[in-house]
């Protein structure tokens, strides 16, 4: 817990999970509300991949925005913004998500605050704290994020079941703008670091782009990046249909195998923290990647719920540490003034899960989410396995 010992993560740290808790409740009223009003798999899954898809074009801008600016006036305009939007999806289910292409629009401009969100979070969390303990930042904020948003994801799950999807929304939208005032407040007196500030915010974008093809070792964590993103995260995206179709139980039963994955997901991020300054980082991250593949594989193959409850854990934990990894290691590897835009690169290649929540859609209502499921592990594992033999430099690190 090296990382609490200084004041200015301690606000980051309160403003992030109270993001977190914004994002839970979105994601899972979401998911929820279009699976039972639709009964399509793919719709549902589709609902997820719109929320994605904006970070192609709009997560590089997010990135060099977060180098150039106050990281604070971001969070704060986009918590402000992501308000808005969860009040315009709470209209579109107050009306029974009629009509329907209004409701993908509306996630689609969700998506744009994501993209200006996670560049500008973790620049805050690295730069609030010494270089040698940065890994244990990171790692300490996630833990705290992933375990706040376990209980919001149960709390949503009541909240749909008692309240109703509308006043889910609205109360997400509430903890994103008050997480963009903290946000304000924690990163008041610090400014950003800027690589030359002659350079146009153009140049900063493509400087981040660059940043892919010109590091070896950035490179294969963003290819990595990109493979378990689309084949791995798209598990997410199947989540209401698991539980109403696989394990037999309500939105409050999702909310509950949401909240073990939350749970996981922290113990993920202290089993990292425990580790401190781990030396072989990138040997680390591989084996995250294969333990992934293969809970993701079998949390839902034997159709008990009681078994899916213990198992999402080690999904959600193996996607924390994950997750929590690639951001460490690109910290570590790029200059200090790009922090911001190495995660916006990051945030790029992810913005390509949307194909995985599509295909992992299409699949589980032809074969079942089953299958699919089984499947999209398979090809996590292959990825470990392969990034670990073909990439010296990521085995170094």
């Amino acid at each position: 817990m090296a990382a609490f010992a200084f004041p200015r993560f301690r606000r980051v740290f309160l403003a992030s999970v109270i993001f977190s808790l914004g994002n839970w409740g979105e994601r899972l009223a979401t998911g929820w509300v279009v699976l039972n009003e639709t009964e399509s798999v793919f719709l549902a899954a589709a609902s997820f991949a719109v929320r994605q898809a904006p970070q192609l074009i709009f997560a590089p801008i997010g990135g060099a925005i977060s180098d150039r600016f106050s990281r604070g006036k971001i969070m704060l305009a986009t918590g402000v913004y992501k308000a808005i939007v969860l009040a315009g999806l709470a209209l579109v289910a107050l009306n029974g998500l009629e009509p329907l292409w209004l409701l993908f629009v509306i996630l689609a401009f969700s998506g744009v605050g994501h993209s200006f969100e996670i560049p500008s979070v973790q620049g805050m969390v690295t730069g609030s704290v010494p270089r040698n303990i940065r890994m244990n930042a990171v790692a300490v904020q996630s833990t705290g994020m992933r375990a706040v948003g376990a209980l919001g994801a149960l709390a949503a799950g009541f909240a749909i079941s008692l309240m109703g999807v509308p006043a889910t929304f609205l109360a997400s939208g509430i903890a994103f703008a008050l997480g963009g005032f903290l946000a304000l407040l924690a990163n008041r007196g610090l400014k950003a670091k800027v690589a030359g500030t002659t350079t146009s915010i153009v140049r900063d974008i493509l400087d981040g782009l660059r940043l892919m093809k010109t590091l070896p070792i950035v490179r294969m964590i963003l290819i990595t990046a990109v493979m378990v993103e689309i084949f791995g995260f798209a598990y997410g995206a199947v989540m209401p249909a698991v539980a109403k179709e696989v394990l037999n139980v309500d939105e409050k039963g999702l909310g509950t195998l949401t909240m073990m994955a939350g749970f996981g997901s922290m113990f993920g991020t202290l089993f990292l923290m425990l580790l401190g300054n781990f030396q072989r980082k990138g040997l680390l991250l591989m084996a995250i990647a294969i333990a992934y593949g293969v809970f993701l594989a079998t949390f839902s193959a034997f159709g008990s719920y009681a078994i899916a409850l213990v198992l999402i854990m080690g999904v959600g934990a193996s996607a924390a540490a994950f997750d929590a990894m690639q951001w460490t290691l690109l910290q570590l590897n790029v200059p200090d003034e790009m922090r911001g835009r190495a995660v916006g690169a990051w945030v790029f290649a992810i913005g390509f899960g949307w194909i995985g929540h599509l295909g992992l859609g299409a699949v589980g209502e032809l074969v079942g989410v089953q299958w699919a499921l089984a499947a999209a592990g398979l090809v996590v594992i292959a990825t470990g396995l392969i990034a670990m033999a073909v990439s010296p430099s990521l085995r170094r690190i």
